[in-house]
Protein backbone atom coordinates (compact mmCIF):
# COMPACT_ATOMS: atom_id res chain seq x y z
CA UNK A 1 0.00 0.00 0.00
CA UNK A 2 1.27 3.22 -1.42
CA UNK A 3 -0.57 6.84 0.20
CA UNK A 4 -0.04 10.16 -1.97
CA UNK A 5 -1.00 13.29 0.45
CA UNK A 6 -2.43 16.35 -1.50
CA UNK A 7 -4.23 19.37 -1.09
CA UNK A 8 -7.95 19.26 -1.74
CA UNK A 9 -7.74 22.12 -4.09
CA UNK A 10 -5.16 20.00 -6.11
CA UNK A 11 -8.12 17.43 -6.56
CA UNK A 12 -8.49 16.60 -10.75
CA UNK A 13 -10.83 15.29 -13.00
CA UNK A 14 -9.18 11.63 -13.20
CA UNK A 15 -9.27 11.68 -9.26
CA UNK A 16 -13.06 12.72 -9.58
CA UNK A 17 -13.69 9.56 -11.83
CA UNK A 18 -11.74 7.33 -9.75
CA UNK A 19 -13.73 8.95 -6.83
CA UNK A 20 -16.97 8.01 -8.53
CA UNK A 21 -15.80 4.61 -9.11
CA UNK A 22 -15.58 4.00 -5.88
CA UNK A 23 -19.03 6.19 -4.45
CA UNK A 24 -20.43 3.04 -7.22
CA UNK A 25 -19.46 0.35 -4.75
CA UNK A 26 -21.39 0.93 -1.74
CA UNK A 27 -25.14 2.42 -1.22
CA UNK A 28 -23.80 4.23 1.50
CA UNK A 29 -21.58 6.65 -0.33
CA UNK A 30 -24.79 7.67 -2.06
CA UNK A 31 -24.96 10.33 0.44
CA UNK A 32 -24.30 14.11 -1.23
CA UNK A 33 -21.11 14.26 1.85
CA UNK A 34 -19.12 11.72 -0.31
CA UNK A 35 -19.91 13.35 -3.70
CA UNK A 36 -16.32 14.97 -5.06
CA UNK A 37 -18.13 18.70 -5.00
CA UNK A 38 -18.53 18.47 -1.58
CA UNK A 39 -14.90 18.30 -0.47
CA UNK A 40 -14.37 21.14 -3.40
CA UNK A 41 -16.51 23.82 -2.29
CA UNK A 42 -15.07 22.98 1.60
CA UNK A 43 -11.73 23.25 0.31
CA UNK A 44 -12.13 26.50 -1.29
CA UNK A 45 -13.23 27.68 2.20
CA UNK A 46 -10.48 26.45 4.33
CA UNK A 47 -6.86 25.84 3.12
CA UNK A 48 -6.58 23.19 5.93
CA UNK A 49 -8.92 20.62 3.30
CA UNK A 50 -6.30 17.45 2.56
CA UNK A 51 -6.96 14.76 0.54
CA UNK A 52 -5.17 10.86 1.12
CA UNK A 53 -4.79 8.63 -1.75
CA UNK A 54 -4.09 5.15 -0.90
CA UNK A 55 -2.93 3.03 -3.77
CA UNK A 56 -2.56 -0.49 -4.54
CA UNK A 57 -0.30 -1.78 -7.31
CA UNK A 58 -0.80 1.67 -8.60
CA UNK A 59 -4.43 1.65 -8.60
CA UNK A 60 -6.08 4.12 -6.42
CA UNK A 61 -8.22 1.71 -3.65
CA UNK A 62 -9.45 4.63 -1.19
CA UNK A 63 -9.81 8.24 -1.06
CA UNK A 64 -10.00 9.96 2.14
CA UNK A 65 -10.59 13.80 2.48
CA UNK A 66 -10.21 15.48 5.73
CA UNK A 67 -8.84 18.27 7.58
CA UNK A 68 -5.20 18.76 8.99
CA UNK A 69 -6.44 20.99 12.18
CA UNK A 70 -2.35 20.49 13.88
CA UNK A 71 0.55 18.52 13.66
CA UNK A 72 -1.20 16.30 15.79
CA UNK A 73 -4.72 16.10 15.39
CA UNK A 74 -7.32 15.60 12.20
CA UNK A 75 -10.89 15.68 11.50
CA UNK A 76 -13.19 14.53 8.74
CA UNK A 77 -13.78 17.17 5.79
CA UNK A 78 -16.48 19.42 6.38
CA UNK A 79 -15.89 19.25 9.77
CA UNK A 80 -18.62 19.52 12.25
CA UNK A 81 -21.21 20.61 9.27
CA UNK A 82 -20.39 16.61 8.28
CA UNK A 83 -23.21 14.57 8.75
CA UNK A 84 -21.51 12.10 7.32
CA UNK A 85 -17.73 10.68 7.43
CA UNK A 86 -14.87 8.51 6.68
CA UNK A 87 -12.70 7.71 3.52
CA UNK A 88 -14.04 6.55 0.18
CA UNK A 89 -12.43 2.98 -0.04
CA UNK A 90 -13.12 -0.28 -2.37
CA UNK A 91 -14.79 -3.13 -0.16
CA UNK A 92 -12.12 -5.45 -0.28
CA UNK A 93 -9.47 -2.57 1.31
CA UNK A 94 -7.91 -3.55 4.98
CA UNK A 95 -6.65 -0.48 5.44
CA UNK A 96 -3.88 0.04 7.91
CA UNK A 97 -5.29 2.92 10.31
CA UNK A 98 -1.68 3.95 11.83
CA UNK A 99 -0.05 3.66 8.02
CA UNK A 100 -2.70 6.17 6.90
CA UNK A 101 -2.62 8.40 10.44
CA UNK A 102 1.26 8.58 9.17
CA UNK A 103 0.75 9.34 6.06
CA UNK A 104 -1.81 12.20 6.57
CA UNK A 105 0.81 13.35 9.18
CA UNK A 106 -0.87 13.15 12.79
CA UNK A 107 -1.88 11.55 15.81
CA UNK A 108 -5.61 11.45 16.25
CA UNK A 109 -8.26 11.77 13.54
CA UNK A 110 -12.02 11.84 15.55
CA UNK A 111 -15.03 11.36 14.48
CA UNK A 112 -18.76 11.68 15.47
CA UNK A 113 -20.80 11.17 11.62
CA UNK A 114 -19.17 7.74 10.68
CA UNK A 115 -21.32 5.04 8.90
CA UNK A 116 -20.59 1.84 11.42
CA UNK A 117 -20.10 -0.35 8.69
CA UNK A 118 -16.85 1.29 7.01
CA UNK A 119 -13.65 -0.63 7.68
CA UNK A 120 -12.88 -0.77 10.97
CA UNK A 121 -14.15 2.67 13.10
CA UNK A 122 -16.96 0.78 14.49
CA UNK A 123 -14.80 -0.75 16.41
CA UNK A 124 -12.92 2.37 17.72
CA UNK A 125 -16.29 3.91 18.45
CA UNK A 126 -17.02 4.92 22.25
CA UNK A 127 -20.90 6.04 20.96
CA UNK A 128 -23.55 4.81 18.60
CA UNK A 129 -26.36 6.38 16.62
CA UNK A 130 -28.74 6.62 13.68
CA UNK A 131 -29.54 8.91 11.14
CA UNK A 132 -33.13 8.41 10.32
CA UNK A 133 -34.23 7.93 6.54
CA UNK A 134 -37.36 8.07 4.66
CA UNK A 135 -37.05 5.43 1.88
CA UNK A 136 -38.78 6.99 -1.01
CA UNK A 137 -38.58 4.00 -3.58
CA UNK A 138 -41.48 3.53 -5.38
CA UNK A 139 -42.82 7.38 -4.86
CA UNK A 140 -44.50 8.84 -2.42
CA UNK A 141 -47.33 6.85 -2.16
CA UNK A 142 -44.88 3.92 -1.44
CA UNK A 143 -43.09 5.79 1.26
CA UNK A 144 -46.50 6.72 2.80
CA UNK A 145 -47.74 3.04 2.66
CA UNK A 146 -44.12 2.14 4.38
CA UNK A 147 -44.72 4.95 7.40
CA UNK A 148 -48.42 3.86 7.78
CA UNK A 149 -47.23 -0.28 7.99
CA UNK A 150 -44.04 0.70 10.49
CA UNK A 151 -44.57 4.00 12.07
CA UNK A 152 -47.78 6.59 12.27
CA UNK A 153 -50.90 5.96 10.02
CA UNK A 154 -52.18 9.49 11.21
CA UNK A 155 -48.82 11.59 10.57
CA UNK A 156 -49.85 12.40 6.77
CA UNK A 157 -53.76 12.86 7.83
CA UNK A 158 -52.68 15.38 10.41
CA UNK A 159 -50.31 17.27 8.15
CA UNK A 160 -52.86 17.37 5.48
CA UNK A 161 -55.64 18.81 7.82
CA UNK A 162 -52.46 21.51 9.24
CA UNK A 163 -52.35 22.15 5.28
CA UNK A 164 -56.09 23.10 4.94
CA UNK A 165 -56.34 24.71 8.49
CA UNK A 166 -52.91 27.20 7.13
CA UNK A 167 -54.14 27.86 4.04
CA UNK A 168 -57.85 28.66 5.39
CA UNK A 169 -56.33 31.10 7.75
CA UNK A 170 -53.45 32.70 6.06
CA UNK A 171 -53.79 31.93 2.23
CA UNK A 172 -53.13 29.51 -0.37
CA UNK A 173 -49.81 27.48 0.69
CA UNK A 174 -47.02 27.37 -1.96
CA UNK A 175 -44.51 25.15 -1.62
CA UNK A 176 -41.22 25.11 -3.97
CA UNK A 177 -38.93 22.28 -3.41
CA UNK A 178 -35.91 24.59 -5.67
CA UNK A 179 -36.18 28.37 -4.76
CA UNK A 180 -33.84 30.80 -6.01
CA UNK A 181 -34.96 33.37 -3.62
CA UNK A 182 -32.04 35.46 -2.01
CA UNK A 183 -34.69 36.79 -0.08
CA UNK A 184 -35.85 33.67 1.31
CA UNK A 185 -32.74 32.20 2.15
CA UNK A 186 -31.50 34.79 4.10
CA UNK A 187 -34.46 34.49 6.10
CA UNK A 188 -33.10 30.79 6.88
CA UNK A 189 -30.11 31.90 7.50
CA UNK A 190 -31.21 34.29 10.24
CA UNK A 191 -34.12 32.28 11.39
CA UNK A 192 -31.40 29.66 12.34
CA UNK A 193 -28.62 31.79 13.15
CA UNK A 194 -31.37 32.86 16.16
CA UNK A 195 -32.01 29.42 17.04
CA UNK A 196 -27.95 28.30 17.87
CA UNK A 197 -28.22 31.76 19.70
CA UNK A 198 -31.59 31.16 21.85
CA UNK A 199 -30.51 27.08 22.26
CA UNK A 200 -27.02 26.98 22.71
CA UNK A 201 -25.61 30.08 23.36
CA UNK A 202 -24.22 33.12 20.85
CA UNK A 203 -20.96 31.41 20.80
CA UNK A 204 -21.71 27.93 19.34
CA UNK A 205 -23.87 30.32 16.13
CA UNK A 206 -22.08 28.50 13.55
CA UNK A 207 -23.57 30.57 10.91
CA UNK A 208 -21.55 33.72 12.18
CA UNK A 209 -18.49 31.91 10.81
CA UNK A 210 -17.31 33.33 7.67
CA UNK A 211 -16.06 29.68 6.03
CA UNK A 212 -19.52 28.27 6.94
CA UNK A 213 -21.27 31.20 5.12
CA UNK A 214 -18.65 30.30 2.39
CA UNK A 215 -19.58 26.94 1.97
CA UNK A 216 -23.11 27.65 2.36
CA UNK A 217 -23.55 29.68 -0.56
CA UNK A 218 -21.26 27.78 -2.95
CA UNK A 219 -23.58 24.62 -2.50
CA UNK A 220 -26.78 26.92 -3.51
CA UNK A 221 -25.58 27.68 -5.92
CA UNK A 222 -24.27 24.31 -7.59
CA UNK A 223 -27.04 22.63 -9.65
CA UNK A 224 -25.51 19.44 -11.32
CA UNK A 225 -27.31 15.71 -12.08
CA UNK A 226 -24.88 14.24 -9.54
CA UNK A 227 -24.31 17.53 -6.69
CA UNK A 228 -26.68 20.26 -6.09
CA UNK A 229 -27.72 22.90 -3.45
CA UNK A 230 -31.25 22.66 -2.10
CA UNK A 231 -33.15 25.57 -1.04
CA UNK A 232 -36.96 24.75 0.17
CA UNK A 233 -39.74 26.99 1.10
CA UNK A 234 -43.61 26.86 2.59
CA UNK A 235 -45.64 30.23 1.81
CA UNK A 236 -48.98 30.93 3.55
CA UNK A 237 -49.90 33.47 1.26
CA UNK A 238 -47.22 36.45 0.81
CA UNK A 239 -45.75 35.25 4.07
CA UNK A 240 -42.25 32.78 4.11
CA UNK A 241 -43.56 30.40 7.18
CA UNK A 242 -41.11 27.58 6.75
CA UNK A 243 -37.96 26.70 5.12
CA UNK A 244 -35.14 24.24 4.62
CA UNK A 245 -31.72 24.03 3.35
CA UNK A 246 -29.95 21.05 2.27
CA UNK A 247 -28.13 19.31 -0.40
CA UNK A 248 -28.61 16.51 -2.73
CA UNK A 249 -26.64 13.99 -4.57
CA UNK A 250 -28.54 12.09 -7.75
CA UNK A 251 -30.10 9.57 -5.34
CA UNK A 252 -30.37 11.32 -1.86
CA UNK A 253 -31.41 14.54 -0.36
CA UNK A 254 -29.51 15.50 2.67
CA UNK A 255 -32.01 16.77 5.04
CA UNK A 256 -29.56 19.76 6.91
CA UNK A 257 -30.76 23.01 8.12
CA UNK A 258 -34.83 23.44 8.63
CA UNK A 259 -36.77 26.74 9.88
CA UNK A 260 -40.12 27.51 10.60
CA UNK A 261 -41.69 30.54 11.67
CA UNK A 262 -42.67 30.18 15.88
CA UNK A 263 -45.89 32.74 14.70
CA UNK A 264 -47.35 29.51 13.25
CA UNK A 265 -46.01 26.24 15.32
CA UNK A 266 -49.56 25.36 16.44
CA UNK A 267 -49.87 24.14 12.49
CA UNK A 268 -46.87 22.77 12.73
CA UNK A 269 -45.31 24.28 9.24
CA UNK A 270 -42.23 22.09 9.86
CA UNK A 271 -43.61 18.79 9.49
CA UNK A 272 -45.78 20.53 6.55
CA UNK A 273 -42.61 21.22 5.06
CA UNK A 274 -40.97 17.66 5.60
CA UNK A 275 -43.98 16.14 3.71
CA UNK A 276 -44.28 18.31 0.80
CA UNK A 277 -40.29 17.78 0.25
CA UNK A 278 -40.46 14.19 0.48
CA UNK A 279 -43.76 14.42 -2.15
CA UNK A 280 -41.82 16.26 -4.82
CA UNK A 281 -38.71 14.51 -4.13
CA UNK A 282 -39.96 11.60 -4.83
CA UNK A 283 -41.45 12.92 -8.18
CA UNK A 284 -38.31 14.31 -8.82
CA UNK A 285 -36.39 10.95 -8.99
CA UNK A 286 -35.05 11.33 -5.10
CA UNK A 287 -34.74 7.63 -3.97
CA UNK A 288 -33.89 8.68 -0.37
CA UNK A 289 -34.38 11.73 2.35
CA UNK A 290 -31.71 11.33 4.64
CA UNK A 291 -32.92 13.46 8.15
CA UNK A 292 -29.31 13.24 9.74
CA UNK A 293 -28.15 11.95 13.24
CA UNK A 294 -30.79 12.68 16.53
CA UNK A 295 -33.86 10.95 17.45
CA UNK A 296 -35.59 14.28 17.14
CA UNK A 297 -39.44 13.75 17.67
CA UNK A 298 -40.19 14.58 13.95
CA UNK A 299 -37.23 12.41 12.37
CA UNK A 300 -39.14 9.60 15.02
CA UNK A 301 -42.17 9.99 13.24
CA UNK A 302 -41.53 10.42 9.41
CA UNK A 303 -38.47 7.92 8.97
CA UNK A 304 -39.12 4.26 7.34
CA UNK A 305 -35.09 3.12 8.41
CA UNK A 306 -31.88 4.45 9.96
CA UNK A 307 -28.46 4.09 8.50
CA UNK A 308 -26.18 3.21 11.98
CA UNK A 309 -23.24 5.70 12.73
CA UNK A 310 -20.49 5.60 15.48
CA UNK A 311 -18.40 8.12 17.40
CA UNK A 312 -15.01 7.80 18.56
CA UNK A 313 -11.16 8.58 17.16
CA UNK A 314 -8.29 6.22 15.88
CA UNK A 315 -4.76 7.14 17.04
CA UNK A 316 -1.34 6.05 16.56
CA UNK A 317 0.06 5.40 19.54
CA UNK A 318 -3.60 3.61 20.38
CA UNK A 319 -2.99 4.91 24.05
CA UNK A 320 -3.86 8.81 22.76
CA UNK A 321 -7.92 7.82 22.31
CA UNK A 322 -8.16 6.14 25.46
CA UNK A 323 -7.99 8.99 27.35
CA UNK A 324 -11.32 11.09 25.43
CA UNK A 325 -12.69 7.68 25.98
CA UNK A 326 -12.42 7.11 29.01
CA UNK A 327 -13.66 10.52 29.41
CA UNK A 328 -16.64 10.08 27.88
CA UNK A 329 -17.53 6.97 29.89
CA UNK A 330 -16.94 8.45 33.17
CA UNK A 331 -19.40 11.52 31.43
CA UNK A 332 -22.18 9.35 30.81
CA UNK A 333 -22.39 7.34 33.99
CA UNK A 334 -21.91 10.62 35.64
CA UNK A 335 -25.25 11.75 33.98
CA UNK A 336 -27.23 8.69 35.11
CA UNK A 337 -26.18 8.85 38.77
CA UNK A 338 -28.49 10.61 41.10
CA UNK A 339 -26.00 13.34 41.47
CA UNK A 340 -26.13 14.14 37.31
CA UNK A 341 -29.29 14.00 36.98
CA UNK A 342 -29.28 17.01 39.85
CA UNK A 343 -27.36 19.12 38.07
CA UNK A 344 -28.92 18.54 35.05
CA UNK A 345 -32.12 19.77 36.60
CA UNK A 346 -30.06 22.32 38.43
CA UNK A 347 -29.05 23.60 34.82
CA UNK A 348 -32.21 23.65 33.37
CA UNK A 349 -33.81 25.71 36.42
CA UNK A 350 -31.22 28.45 35.69
CA UNK A 351 -31.78 28.57 31.96
CA UNK A 352 -35.51 29.16 33.03
CA UNK A 353 -36.17 25.16 31.34
CA UNK A 354 -39.13 23.23 32.83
Amino acid sequence: MKFRLIRAKELDASLAARWAELRSQNLIYDSPYYVPAFTSIIANAREDARILECEDAGVVVGIWPFHALSRFRAVSIGDFLADYQGPICEASLDLQISEALSAMHCRYFSFNHMPKELGKFGQYAWEHSQSHILDLTGGFDAYAQRLTDKRDASLLKKVASNERKLSKKYGELRFELLSSSDADFAALIAGKSDQFQRTVGAEHDIFKLDWVRQVMDEIRMVDTPDFAGMLSTLHAGDTLIAAHFGMRSSKVFHYWFPWYHTDYAEYSPGLVLLAQCARYAAQAGISTIDLGRGDQAYKLRFATGAHQLCEGAVSSPAVLRRVPAGLYHGKQKLKASNLGQYLLKLRKSHQGIK
